[in-house]
């Protein structure tokens, strides 16, 4: 299941996951919904993604690997 979110997420498919597609899994509501704002405001979503990248990017190439993202949800207690 957590492999799967990943890849859900991993839009481009390169085994990573940037700013971009962090702030689409943030803003991943019901398919109904087309204004995400309303449930949380772009400032509240900017620093949700950049506290994983400073928080879970290990190597420091702004991107969470498969590898930084699963170390993250181990540490979490998510897997």
């Amino acid at each position: 299941m957590v492999y799967y979110l990943f890849v859900v997420h991993d839009k481009n498919a390169d085994g990573h996951l940037d700013g971009h597609e962090l702030r689409a899994a943030f803003t991943d509501f019901e398919e109904g919904d087309e204004d995400p704002t309303k449930f949380i405001s772009l400032e509240e979503v900017t620093e949700m993604v950049d506290h994983v990248l400073e928080e879970d990017d290990i190597d420091g190439d702004g991107l969470i690997s498969w590898d930084e993202y699963l170390q993250s949800q181990l540490y979490h207690g998510q897997t």
